[in-house]
């Protein structure tokens, strides 16, 4: 409005309108003092438009805090419910072998789900008087804005029982899950000190049995020996582990030759036909893939008799029985083994750990002189200490019956490196985790536990 015209008017009417703009951004009206006709020049509206500022202000600041509260709290809870669940599952495993340590049955429980609703609230607000007052101060105007967040998580927990499960608990373990971890760049040596319940010789007199059982003395040592041989050709990459490939033939005698649709319907099976001169005997082949094998030579390099030969001895032994076969004259040759290694159930895994706490501890045992690399070789596959008191720098702590089981973050044992100890429990979790099954496809009585 322009000031000239201001002058022109009383002052009653310059106060209804100042007091009507106040209104309208909701801030104190201006005293009649602020303006007045008899004044000696127009004078300053600052006040008024600090107070516009700084509601302004404060709604944009309500605004933005309102939008970072929101992704900033959902990141923190995913991040952290991630990492107690992790921390559960890992405990569970540890509470079960101490559980083991006192031959007590063991018993896993399974977070199924985790529900978790967010409330993101916001509110403003403006308090002050309206009237005329000739001094400012008696009308004071506050601003009022908050933002609020409200969690309510719900989580379920299943307790794992039943045949199904009590079953693939007990069963030994089979050798897809043994070359799987070894596919995935695991320590052989580390892998089967955990899976392994002993190593099968064949011998002219028969087979002799190593097992992996300290208290067996001289067989037990033999057994490691075994296994730092097989670490140390897969470190120098001379260890071969994977599938027998072999081709399957099958002679068919026939009048007539095959018609182009019999034809088709073989190669899409994966059939490869292969006639005589006169076509009345035909030749149907199929690459097939066989068992497990562990050797210090690549298969691929054998005729297909041999590799067929190899596979049928394999197909002979059980689901958890890898045939093993280190032959003269390759890397590694001059310690022969041609056997089989056989596997236990995740059952008796956690059993060999906990009985190696103290009730059967392991030994440090040196590799045999024929094997040329060195590798690491800890006297305990995996370390649990048990204390009166939980440690410092712990990985993993439980406790149990008034006694703490934990895991060092760095081990104390001999020959025990730290990455080992993790590595190993580590390889643990995983064998457990393949030997849970689905929860959704057997219904278990499941446990809601609301905040």
């Amino acid at each position: 409005m322009d000031i000239g015209k201001i002058k022109g008017m009383n002052g009653t009417r310059v106060s209804r309108m100042l007091k009507q703009a106040s209104s309208c951004v909701l801030a104190p009206s201006p005293p009649a003092t602020y303006i007045n006709a008899h004044a000696a020049g127009p004078q300053s509206l600052g006040p008024c438009w600090k107070t516009c500022l700084s509601i302004l202000w404060g709604g944009v600041s309500l605004l933005l805090l309102t939008g970072c509260l929101s992704p900033i709290a959902m990141h923190r809870a995913v991040i952290e419910y991630d990492r107690t669940v992790s921390y559960v599952e890992a405990d569970l495993l540890l509470l079960n072998i101490a559980r083991a340590r006192y031959h007590r049955p063991v018993h896993f429980t399974a977070v199924s789900s985790v529900a978790a609703t967010f409330d993101f609230r916001t509110s403003a607000g403006i308090r002050g008087g309206i009237g005329s007052v000739t001094d400012s101060a008696e009308r004071p105007i506050n601003l009022e804005y908050s933002a609020s967040v409200a969690e309510n998580p719900t989580i379920t927990i299943v307790p794992i029982t039943g045949e199904e499960f009590t079953k693939r608990v007990l069963r030994p373990l089979d050798e897809d899950k043994f070359e799987f971890l070894i596919r995935q760049g695991y320590d052989i040596n580390m892998v089967l000190r955990l899976m392994a319940r002993g190593i099968a010789i064949d011998e002219a007199q028969g087979p002799l049995v190593l097992f992996n059982q300290p208290l067996q003395g001289e067989g037990y040592r033999e057994f490691r020996r075994r296994l730092l041989h097989l670490a140390g050709l897969d470190a120098e990459r001379k260890l071969f582990v994977g599938p027998i490939l072999f081709e399957e033939s099958q002679t068919v005698r026939t009048n007539r030759p095959p018609n182009p649709d019999e034809v088709v319907a073989a190669l899409e099976k994966g059939f490869r036909w292969e006639g005589d001169g006169e076509g009345r005997v035909h030749t149907v082949r199929r690459k097939a893939v066989g068992r497990l094998l562990v050797a210090n030579y690549d298969p691929a390099r054998l005729s297909n008799d041999e590799r067929r030969a190899l596979h049928e001895e394999a197909q002979r032994l059980p689901s958890d029985v890898v045939l093993v076969d280190i032959r003269p004259g390759h890397p590694g040759g001059d310690y022969p083994l041609h056997g089989s290694i056989l596997l236990r159930s995740m059952n008796a895994i956690i059993g060999f750990v906990a009985r190696s706490i103290e009730e059967e501890p392991e030994t440090a045992v040196a590799a045999d002189s024929r094997t040329k690399t060195v590798v690491r070789n800890p006297a305990k596959t995996l370390e649990i200490e048990e204390s009166v008191s939980r440690p410092g720098e712990y990985e993993f702590s439980v406790s149990f019956d008034g006694r703490y089981y934990s895991i060092r973050k760095f081990p104390v044992s001999q020959g025990m490196v730290p990455s080992w100890n993790q590595e190993a429990f580590a390889v643990l979790s995983n064998l457990f985790q393949m030997t849970v099954t689905d929860l959704t496809k057997y219904p278990t009585p499941a446990i809601a536990i609301a905040k």
